[in-house]
């Protein structure tokens, strides 16, 4: 949990900083509104989530912690993992090799990967040797085609 939440309005469309001590993360105004609502939405707590005229608001903020610490809970008591994260376009797709041409036009290509946790998210994974890889980006995606060979 950081240690301290500041809010900057005016950096890309505001956000809310997280000092976590030793480093800093960002996490956008439109973020939390659209993430806290799918949580509240899967945890079957729609009273739970933030209205958009709380948007960039500490209340914002502490509605989509207490759904995010939710879905910790329940995770820890049954196993259960959202889907909030996952790339749709994606899913049932991991350990296959894709090409994309993301929502800028530009094209990758890629293996479908998952991260561990009770909020994953698809995963960049850049060859079958690769260790890890980064959190997709670029969605909503104009094109996904399964392709052969490797990285």
């Amino acid at each position: 949990m950081p240690t301290k939440i500041t809010l900057n309005p005016g950096y890309a469309g505001g956000v809310y900083v997280l000092d976590h001590g030793e480093f800093y993360t960002c996490l956008g105004f439109d973020v939390v509104l659209k993430k806290a609502g799918a949580l509240a939405t899967e945890l079957n707590s729609p009273e739970n989530s933030p209205v958009p005229n709380e948007r960039g608001t500490m209340a914002a903020y502490r509605k989509y912690a207490a759904l995010v610490d939710k879905a910790r809970q329940k995770n820890i008591s049954t196993g259960w993992r959202s889907r909030v994260d996952l790339t749709a376009d994606l899913i049932g797709l991991e350990g296959k090799r894709v090409e994309v041409i993301d929502c800028y036009g530009d094209r990758r290509r890629f293996i479908v990967g998952r991260s561990t946790g009770w909020i994953p998210c698809h995963l960049e994974i850049k060859s079958r040797s690769s260790s890890g890889g980064e959190a997709v980006w670029g969605t909503p995606f104009r094109s996904v085609r399964i392709v052969g060979g490797t990285a």
